[in-house]
């Protein structure tokens, strides 16, 4: 290894050739249209290298190495001050431009020569490769650890999230459910009132109806003549007929608006009781079960006495069952994509 009493000397010259980088040495304005462009991929190689030096550890070198670096390294500073120094007020500028040029060229050449050799082993000793590659395998170990470690607490914890996942949905289901009852409740109920309307309205028109069949029946005029007898009986009939189809009619809309009351009351009762049924179960074929029933109770065909509903088709209620049986097989499929 070399002694501080090499080093130093050579530290020193790396200091003073890099204080010309700060110069410009390749234009000025007092030199006008002579410049040293020529010379910018030399002075650009000189001072890389004197940066790389400066960096590594020299003392690794010999005294020799090192005596032969800074040697060749005072013969490229004298260069540099050559042209740090150069006036255009001298005789022939151009020539001598050209010759410091080469001048520096061949400066270059020979002290990258020298000193480049040496730069791959002292970067190596400044690196400490061999501590490093020792460094990043442990590091490897211990992130190989590291991952078997959380591996294990994923599976670990997977349990636990699948749990808070399912209970998530329960509570979701339970607080949809909850708001549908709400609806469903608030429908009947504003739907029973306005039957009750429709009920008071039939009552009136039956009255009317009675009343005025009654009136014509004891209000009766003696008349002989046939058309006036036809004439006045036609009118009383079309009275008595428009009266009797007011009060169907009134009568009907009653009957509708009691029966999807009552329906809707039912879909209440069957929400309620799937929520009730839906937290005993113990398991999902019980929960699906429950659904299905649910289902079937909610969306099929219910007769409630108030309208007549023999013409109306199976096949809807088959269609939601289907569709309530599947929709399970449904969902495994799509998570099963995703």
């Amino acid at each position: 290894m070399a002694t501080e009493a090499a080093t130093k000397p050579l530290l020193e010259s790396i200091e003073k050739a890099l204080a010309y980088r700060e110069n410009d040495l390749k234009s000025r304005t007092m030199w006008g249209s002579i410049t040293f462009e020529t010379a910018s991929d030399d002075l650009n190689r000189i001072f890389s290298i004197l940066s790389h030096l400066n960096l590594l550890p020299l003392e690794h070198l010999t005294d020799q190495a090192i005596a032969q670096i800074n040697k060749q390294l005072t013969e490229v500073i004298s260069h540099l001050d050559q042209i740090d120094q150069f006036n255009i007020e001298q005789a022939n500028p151009t020539q001598v431009r050209d010759s410091l040029v080469t001048g520096i060229h061949n400066q270059a050449d020979q002290f990258y020569t020298i000193a480049t050799p040496w730069i791959p082993f002292l970067a190596y000793q400044k690196g400490d490769v061999a501590e490093n590659i020792e460094a990043l395998t442990t590091s490897v170990k211990n992130a190989e650890e590291l991952i078997k470690q959380a591996k294990k607490e994923i599976g670990e914890k997977k349990g636990e999230i699948d749990g808070i996942i399912t209970a998530a949905r329960e509570a979701s289901a339970g607080a949809g459910a909850a708001v549908f009852t709400k609806d469903f409740k608030t429908e009947a109920e504003t739907l029973h009132t306005q039957a009750k309307s429709w009920l008071r309205v039939t009552a009136i028109f039956a009255f009317g109806t009675v009343c005025l069949a009654l009136l014509m029946y004891f209000l009766v005029e003696p008349v002989s003549d046939t058309s006036v007898v036809i004439q006045k009986f036609g009118s009383k009939v079309a009275v008595l007929g428009i009266l009797i189809a007011a009060t169907v009619w009134c009568g009907r809309n009653y009957k509708a608006l009691m029966h999807q009351a009552t329906i809707n009351k039912h879909r209440a009762l069957s929400l309620q009781t799937f929520q009730a049924f839906s937290h005993a179960a113990s398991d999902d074929q019980a929960k699906d079960a429950v659904l299905m029933e649910t289902t079937r109770a909610i969306f099929g065909k219910n007769p409630t006495g108030y309208i007549d509903q023999k013409s109306e088709s199976q096949e809807n209620q088959t269609r939601i069952v289907e569709v309530a049986r599947l929709a399970p097989v449904v969902k495994n499929i799509d998570d099963a994509v995703q």
